[in-house]
């Protein structure tokens, strides 16, 4: 039996502590910044990573408990956002102090750190991150989306797709002149989705002009939250919002926000998809991070004998274990489409691969739950509060397990098995290239 330490709510083997600085970068953060004993590139990549993560939550909700219930008549930001933005002082302090201009940052941080100010702060880091010039990208030219268009797919689909017909109209009036590009992908953009499994992955990268409007921000974080409504009418358990990434990342770009290459499978919103290009720098460390994320998801789980799930978190660990095989090849520097990555990976996994086959013939067979009408009506006011509540009235009277034939523990067992059987692949290739 593995001993494990736990960082940070993360399950760490004693040898572990070696590859911290990759695994859990804020907890590396926290323990040297003010020892001075950091390097400014290392810095600087977190600064990026942070922010982009931080504007995720921000843009998608990002509220406290009290506003993900009192929405829209409270919105607020989360404690956790608050303090990572404030965590962030100390970086551009350090940068500022190593020949790097943060002084507009600084200027902004000398507010308190609150609801009022956040997005003030969140706007004066982007521009002056803008300022940096990294020499170490190579340039991608970006595959050119198509236009959207729902009409086109199988007409037996159009009834259960016309929410994505709605997000269409909804984006073109109310999201564009925020946004430099809105991007469907995933199996509903490649026409290969099942209902009630499929949920609606999209893409919004933000405009430099709304980055640099601290307003802007909050009203762009109003309309992508209500998007959530057309979410859930396709997918009433689906666990997550848009990604989003700016178009200042464009100059500076990381993969594992979202691979370039995968654009070639996604549909535009818009018509005009002006988009040409990205400037890509190395994204190892983000990826062997990544895919950590993944692997504590599974040990937590495991280590804690949380096998008793809702059919939200059921969906959510579903959806997580169909996800590995492409973070697994993603943190071996092979960028993949998700549905291509299966085939790819199960080369390295001949005794444990059983459990991936079992959960894609779950969603093969998937069962579709639907949503409760009352719920839906008033899901146009907090569509998130709504379908949290729609899945628990449904736990109540429907086993989404039994009717879909899922043993949590076995897949949870043979899921960490799985996932410490690559993880330890993935060391080792770290050890030997000296991540």
């Amino acid at each position: 039996m593995k001993n494990y330490q736990k960082i940070y709510n993360s399950y760490l083997e004693g040898n572990e502590r070696l590859l911290i600085k990759h695994i859990l970068p804020e907890y590396y953060i926290d323990c040297n910044i003010n020892k001075h004993n950091i390097s400014v590139d290392y810095t600087l990549r977190f600064l990026q990573n942070e922010l982009n993560s931080i504007l995720n939550s921000f843009i998608n909700g990002g509220f406290s408990q009290k506003g993900f219930i009192l929405y829209p008549f409270v919105k607020d930001v989360s404690d956790d956002n608050l303090n990572r933005l404030s965590r962030l002082k100390n970086i551009v302090v350090f940068l500022n102090n190593n020949g790097y201009n943060f002084s507009n940052s600084i200027k902004k941080y000398r507010e308190k750190i609150c609801n009022k100010f956040f997005t003030v702060i969140i706007s004066a880091l982007y521009r002056d991150f803008s300022l940096i010039k990294n020499k170490n990208v190579k340039y991608i030219e970006k595959y050119k989306c198509k236009e959207l268009e729902i009409n086109n797919y199988r007409k037996d689909g159009l009834g259960y797709l016309s929410p994505l017909n709605e997000l269409k109209d909804y984006a073109n009036k109310e999201l564009k002149q925020y946004l430099s590009g809105f991007y469907l992908h995933g199996s509903l953009a490649t026409e290969d989705y099942v209902k009630g499994w499929s949920d609606a992955d999209t893409l919004a990268v933000v405009s430099k002009e709304t980055i640099e409007n601290p307003k802007g921000l909050l009203e762009l974080r109003d309309r992508i939250y209500f998007m959530r409504y057309f979410f859930y009418r396709i997918d009433p358990l689906q666990h997550h919002g848009s990604i989003v990434i700016t178009e200042y990342d464009l100059e500076n770009y990381c993969h594992t926000y979202f691979p370039v290459p995968i654009f070639k499978y996604a549909k535009s919103f818009f018509r005009d998809d002006r988009i040409s290009y990205f400037k890509a720098r190395d994204y190892s460390s983000e990826s062997f991070n990544r895919l950590f994320w993944f692997v504590n998801y599974f040990r937590k789980l495991n280590m804690e004998k949380t096998f008793n799930l809702g059919s939200y978190d059921i969906k959510t660990l579903l959806h997580s274990i169909t996800l590995f095989p492409t973070m697994y090849l993603q943190a071996n520097g092979i960028i993949v489409y998700k549905k291509f990555s299966f085939d790819i990976a199960k080369k390295d996994f001949k005794d444990s691969w059983e459990v991936i086959d079992d959960v894609s013939s779950i969603r093969s067979n998937w069962k579709y739950l639907g949503v409760i009408p009352l719920i839906s009506l008033y899901s146009k006011m907090n569509p998130i509060l709504c379908y949290q509540l729609n899945s628990r009235i449904i736990d109540l009277f429907k086993d989404i397990k039994k009717i879909n034939d899922i043993n949590i523990k076995n897949m949870v067992e043979s899921m960490f098995k799985l996932s410490e059987e690559a993880w330890s692949r993935i060391k080792k290739n770290a050890r030997s290239k000296k991540l």
